[in-house]
């Protein structure tokens, strides 16, 4: 008998969204939601394609992580916005920029989390999505046992 496919670890998202809740104000919520975005995006990237499980994962994820704020076609939207920024500044341009400003904003674990969720959605974290969410991260500020830590925490 075969196990039991983990999913996203949903308790560990609606706790990262409580503490979004009580650490930044409207506008920079908003922002983080864009970024989070981006960083899912960025990982569903990294393989050069993004499959639907990846973007149904991206979306289901910040809208958990938005406690309904930001829904499906608002998500499309970011991904549109996203979509011409990797384009004209490339990938490694925008995981840099993505991971710095998260830094700024002290939020680089709740975006990281929704970037390991759209890695696992797929078959699970490849050497090239792992790759970008440590770009990421390391530009927020966080260490490799952080990074490991988080894309664990993001299967149940």
């Amino acid at each position: 008998m075969a196990a039991a496919k983990k999913g996203p670890n949903t308790s560990y998202i609606e706790q990262q969204a409580e503490t979004v809740r009580a650490s930044l104000a409207g506008s920079n919520q908003a922002e983080l939601f864009k970024l989070a975005v981006e960083a899912g995006y960025l990982a569903a990237l990294a393989d050069g394609t993004e499959d639907a499980a990846e973007r149904e994962a991206l979306v289901a994820a910040v809208e958990t992580l938005s406690k309904g704020l930001v829904i499906e076609w608002e998500t499309e939207g970011f991904l549109a916005e996203s979509y011409a920024r990797i384009t004209a500044e490339g990938n490694d341009g925008r995981a840099a920029a993505v991971g710095a400003r998260l830094k700024e904003l002290g939020q680089a674990e709740a975006a990281l989390l929704v970037g390991a969720i759209v890695a696992h959605a797929s078959g699970g974290v490849d050497k090239k999505e792992a790759l970008v969410l440590e770009k990421i991260a390391t530009a927020a500020g966080l260490s490799k046992p952080q990074i490991a830590s988080i894309v664990k925490k993001a299967r149940a």
